[in-house]
């Protein structure tokens, strides 16, 4: 009998790359800073990946992140 195995990490397509993040939060009409973003990575203990000197984190997860911000839950 075969298990499903539950993983902890972000499927591969919803990594994005911080200074996209960035931009696209721009149209939002509340922006987020590299700083801010690299707070919630930290503050919420995100998973991320380096790649090619590079940070990627899921982008899901830093919508989360941006909607606590920006309702005050943050």
């Amino acid at each position: 009998m075969a298990i499903q195995t539950i993983s902890p990490y972000p499927v591969a397509s919803d990594m994005t790359e911080l200074k996209e993040i960035r931009d696209q939060l721009k149209d939002t009409g509340y922006p987020a800073s590299l700083d801010d973003i690299k707070v919630w990575i930290r503050d919420q203990d995100l998973y991320t990946e380096r790649y090619r000197g590079r940070t990627y984190v899921s982008f899901s997860d830093i919508l989360m992140a941006h909607q606590e911000a920006v309702t005050g839950q943050y």
